[in-house]
């Protein structure tokens, strides 16, 4: 029921006449912010915030209030001086709520509309002495004031305060709250925590919070890298405001200790920062500090592994700890590097504060130890200061709770009881909604897309199809969807009809699809693509997932007016912290450095600061979290964040012009072009190819299984069927054996690389025939003589659990180095190489072998190597110096010979002998493509690749053409990798019985030569130029045979060696299989050295 109300200000005087809405469903009486604002009206500020719920329990819009004021307000002969809370209540201006109901009791007569005075406490006042007759005819006011409609998306606020908003007239709002405080366990009990977990109502108490931490093993250390020196810095100026802030902040920490005065050499800046709310937040600028701080990479938890590990339960309580940060102490003798300058003098803190880089690794560390054992039981996981527990019926549940509130209380560790949800059957973590079996992305992930206003211009049509192209390879059929908007971009002319309507619908829906936005995943790099308009900010954050970047959530920002009168850098920087504070889970617990595609070089002037307001400060310390690297990419490349930034319906304000300073040149660099593979390239030339098998075409006609054509492509069990073109399928076949990627491989490992993406019929006599005309694995194969009895190691249990080592060397010079240092793993067969110098100690090896084996892979329990013991003694003593023990008897180091990493050298050397130099100076730059394709290749005794073994997936080359994605559970991924090691095993001991058996039965025939043939040479006893043999051809050639001499040797055309006799022992031959001229190789001719052949 409306009534009206004369209001008076205590300050100025002034009366203002105005309607009230008389709501019971109201706990307080309330005022309109906007209104008080524009009545200039004296506002005080609150001790402290208190939320405000909308009726269907939602927070208000406005956030929390913060601000009271109070009014002398007159209804009819009533008179009192009441306090009003300021927040938002639409198009209303005051609620009177049931607090003055319930203090008043007035009878109030609905039909009538009338309301009586008649039981008012005898403070109240009444004009005359009509006090207790008075009566409100509510039909007889006629303010022309409108009625307070709500607007399409607002609600009637309930302002959620029980027992906390009893205000009495004789006490001040800041006497009254102050008093309430003391009261706030009672409050919490009976308001938020269920019954059963009121013995611990001291862990949900602020009050608790306010003493300094003990001391923990966890405690923050702060180790700064050699040769760091002392930093200081200026003394920010503050406003009368922030000084009062200020003196509350010390005289808060200083109190509870959190703070003490300082004398340390080291300062970092001290300023505010406005909230959402307009309240203000200390920052300390530690970015600075940070710069010369050791990383700490203790890992967080991998997001998606926790999120999967809660599918199938059934009750979730989510708990949220109080100020997470700064529960834990600042190491001891650390303290003095934090130091902050504020114009009161030096302080510094002994607790964490925001800022310091390493915090999140140190706080995680902490949490882990605390709930290990529940972590472990699989009842509880946590990331950062966020806790969530779950289980599959409410006993459990609530004992589960109970331990974790005890582990809380005992580590005094305090929770924020309106963040705090207890006994969910569906909650929202770590931005995925999980119910029971249910899981399903966040509503706020796809809001940018559903919320995309009806396009009303051609213009509009464009920019959204602009923006939907970018992710038409995941959208099924996106061509046929989208052909009656793709019309409207044509010369047909404009009309927006239901096709129109239902494509635009469509289109969106089909882009919020599971199968176009994926959930995020363990290794894959992030790329977070932001950008800013005149009117908004937009931003896309993608993840690479076997090879393809996948969409994972969108953001859309519109800005405010403020907002809008930024900087254009300032908004690009805008758009960017607003990514990283939504998607701060993510991407703080990436496990690769991620991305940031933006429009503007300019940003990244902000990662090296000089002069900064305190807005762009704050952004500089927020950034310290994480570890990304900046890109400049502009809007034409950038679509997808510059389109979602520029949707039409955004206000693209009227002063967002004024007064902006254009960029400097200087500030940018050369547009990033980014290589995104060969496949889109292949995959053109199949379509253009209609020559198709006639076993293809008949099995396309009776739909066989595992055949099916799509957007004329043909696939074979998801693998993609090549055309009849020879050419094609040569240079299919050669991409997977020719290139640095794969280092020509044999017929075995060639084809398992084609297989895993293509097929065609009888692919392998093509493929074999490919290689044995291959020229370059002609001139530099090694021929492997088989003498003496075979005596193979025994078959280990897990990867790198026994590795062998050698060197190849000496070398010729390249970049300072003249050796190779190799690392095998015996089970997986993957290696690691490293360019050295020959004269490198046993001591060097052994740090070389830390970083490059221990680091990923852990100690071995047995190294084999064929060094001499001396050797041996030196590696021992240096590991175990860096390990930190006096002995290391769980690793024993074997001084014999392994014909495996000879084998393996052997593979190393020759695919550096096709791709080095002529003069053998550039080995060095290769060895890591060689490691890679060494690793890629599928081994002969495990039958798979060593990468695959490792990992559990192939890595991509840029050349395939990736038919689908996995998207499995943690549980899935570990049975999986146990298969493919199981197996990888039980080949090996298969191959180990087999070695032994057949290796004294085989033995190579002599080839059969015939006159006109053409043949190698055997270039072992032949001398050349080239700096080392290693890397040299293995053979000479081709020549061709003119005559037989004798029983086995044969005559053959040299003409550039005309001071050696022609003649060679059928045993230094190997007839030349000549490629198709296609594939036909250009080298030079080689030449001779004192009648020997180069």
């Amino acid at each position: 029921m409306d009534v009206y109300v004369q209001i008076t200000g205590l300050d100025s005087g002034k009366m203002r006449g105005v309607k009230a809405l008389l709501d019971s469903g109201c706990s307080t009486c309330c005022i309109n912010t906007d209104y008080t604002r524009a009545e200039k009206l004296d506002i005080q500020e609150l001790p402290q915030p208190i939320v405000a719920r909308n009726a269907d329990n939602t927070e208000n819009i406005s956030g929390r209030i913060t601000h009271y004021v109070n009014l002398r307000m007159r209804i009819g002969p009533h008179v009192e001086t009441r306090t009003f809370l300021l927040t938002c209540l639409g198009k209303a201006r005051i609620f009177i709520g049931l607090d003055w109901l319930m203090e008043h009791n007035p009878e109030v007569d609905w039909q009538e509309q009338t309301m009586k005075f008649s039981r008012c406490p005898e403070r109240c006042h009444m004009r005359g002495h009509e006090e207790h007759q008075a009566m409100i005819d509510m039909d007889a006011i006629d303010l022309d004031m409108g009625t307070p409609d709500l607007e399409e998306g607002e609600s009637i606020l309930l302002v959620d305060f029980g027992k906390e908003v009893d205000l009495r007239l004789k006490e001040t709002p800041a006497q009254k709250f102050a008093e309430e405080a003391e009261k706030e366990k009672e409050r919490m009990t009976e308001g938020r925590i269920p019954d059963q977990y009121r013995e611990f109502v001291r862990v949900f108490a602020k009050e608790s919070f306010d003493s300094l931490p003990d001391r923990r093993a966890w405690d923050h250390a702060i180790e700064l890298k050699p040769g760091s020196k002392a930093v200081d810095c200026k003394v920010y100026p503050l406003s009368r405001n922030e000084q009062v802030k200020l003196d509350e902040f010390l005289q808060e920490n200083l109190a509870s200790g959190r703070i003490r005065p300082s004398k340390s050499p080291m300062a970092s800046a001290f300023f505010f920062v406005k909230k959402k709310d307009g309240s203000l937040c200390p920052v300390q600028d530690y970015q600075k500090l940070n710069e010369m701080t050791i990383r700490n990479r203790y890992p967080l938890p991998l997001i998606s592994e926790l999120v999967h590990n809660l599918c199938g339960t059934k009750f979730f309580t989510k708990l949220d700890i109080r100020w997470g940060y700064n529960n834990v102490r600042i190491k001891e003798g650390d303290e003095w590097k934090a130091a902050f300058r504020t114009n009161r003098g030096l302080y510094e803190p002994l607790v964490m504060f925001f800022g310091l880089t390493n915090s999140p690794a140190t706080f995680q560390n902490m949490m882990n130890d605390i709930l290990r054992e529940l972590i472990n039981e699989g009842h509880v996981v946590v990331y950062l200061d966020d806790i969530l527990i779950f289980t599959e019926n409410l006993d459990e549940h609530r004992r589960i709770t109970k331990r974790v509130l005890e582990l809380l209380q005992k580590h005094k560790l305090y929770l924020k009881p309106e963040k705090c949800e207890f006994k969910r059957t569906e909650i929202e973590y770590l931005g995925v909604i999980i119910g029971h079996n249910s899981m399903r992305m966040d509503p706020i992930k796809i809001k940018g897309v559903m919320e995309w206003p009806e396009p009303k211009s051609v213009k509009q049509v464009q920019a959204f199809l602009g923006f939907t192209n970018c992710y038409r390879r995941f959208v099924r059929g996106y061509a046929e969807v989208a052909k009656p908007l793709t019309r409207l971009t044509g010369k047909a002319g404009w009309s927006w009809g239901a096709d129109e309507h239902a494509a635009f619908d469509g289109l969106k829906k089909r882009i919020a699809e599971d199968a176009v936005l994926a959930l995020p995943n363990d290794t894959g790099q992030y790329r977070l693509e932001a950008d800013a308009s005149e009117g908004a900010t937009g931003s896309v954050l993608s993840q690479n997932q076997d090879g393809i970047w996948r969409p994972i959530t969108f953001i859309l920002h519109a800005l405010t007016k403020t907002e809008r009168n930024y900087e254009i850098y300032d908004k690009e920087m805008l758009a960017i912290m607003l990514s990283l504070d939504k998607w701060r889970q993510l991407l703080l617990g990436a496990t690769e450095t991620f991305e940031i595609f933006t429009d503007h070089q300019n940003l990244e002037y902000f990662r090296k600061p000089q002069k900064l307001n305190q807005r762009q400060a704050q952004w500089i310390t927020e950034l310290a979290e994480f570890d990304f690297t900046l890109r400049h990419r502009p809007g034409a490349l950038n679509r997808k964040a510059d389109l979602l930034s520029r949707r039409a319906d955004h206000d693209q304000g009227k002063n967002d012009n004024k007064d902006v300073t254009l960029l400097k040149p200087e500030f940018f660099r050369s547009q990033e072009v980014t290589f995104e593979g060969q496949d889109q390239q292949l995959i053109n030339e199949i379509k253009a190819i209609r020559s198709i098998d006639g076993s293809v075409k008949a099995a396309l006609e009776k739909s066989l299984v595992g055949w099916k054509k799509e957007e004329g492509l043909i696939t074979y069990h998801g693998k993609l069927y090549v055309p009849r073109d020879e050419e094609l399928r040569d240079k299919i076949i050669g991409l997977h054996h020719d290139t640095p990627l794969v280092g020509h491989a044999g017929i075995n490992r060639t084809q398992e690389m084609v297989e895993r993406n293509y097929w065609w019929p009888r692919m392998g006599n093509q493929i074999r025939k490919y290689i044995q005309t291959c020229e370059a694995c002609q001139r530099t194969k090694t021929r492997r003589a088989r003498t003496g009895s075979l005596h193979p190691h025994a078959v280990p249990n897990a990867p790198w659990e026994i590795i062998s080592m050698d060197q190849i060397g000496p070398l010729p010079v390249s970049n300072g180095y003249d050796a190779i240092h190799v690392w095998c793993d015996t089970f997986t067969k993957m290696i690691h190489v490293e360019p050295i110098s020959t004269d490198i100690s046993s001591e060097g090896v052994a740090r070389l072998t830390r970083d490059r084996v221990f680091r990923y892979h852990g100690i071995p329990r047995k190294i084999i190597t064929d060094r001499d013991s001396r050797y041996i003694k030196g590696f021992m003593r240096e590991t175990n110096r860096m390990l930190g023990v006096e002995m290391n008897p769980g690793t024993a180091y074997h001084p014999i010979t392994d014909g495996q990493t000879e084998r393996m050298n052997q593979e190393i050397e020759h695919y550096l002998r096709i791709y080095v130099n002529y003069h053998q100076t550039d080995w060095s730059e290769w060895l890591g493509m060689a490691e890679f394709a060494y690793n890629n290749k599928m081994n002969t005794s495990t039958k798979i690749s060593p990468f695959y073994a490792n990992h559990g997936y192939h890595p991509w080359k840029g050349v395939e053409q990736r038919m689908e994605s996995r998207n499995e559970s943690v549980e899935e991924f570990v049975k999986r990798m146990k298969e493919i090691q199981d197996e990888a095993k039980t080949a090996l001991e298969k191959a180990k019985e087999k070695m032994k058996k057949y290796y004294d039965k085989q033995r190579k025939e002599v080839p059969e030569l015939k006159v006109g043939m053409k043949v190698y040479i055997e270039g072992e006893n032949i001398e050349t130029d080239r700096p080392s043999k290693k890397m040299s051809d293995k053979r000479l050639g081709p020549y061709e045979i003119l005559e037989k001499v004798g029983a086995a040797a044969w005559k053959l055309d040299l003409p550039d060696m005309d001071r050696r006799h022609p003649v060679f022992n059928e045993s230094l031959l190997t007839p030349y299989h000549e490629p198709p001229l296609h594939r036909r190789e250009k080298r030079p001719v080689a030449k001779m050295i004192g009648g020997a052949e180069e």
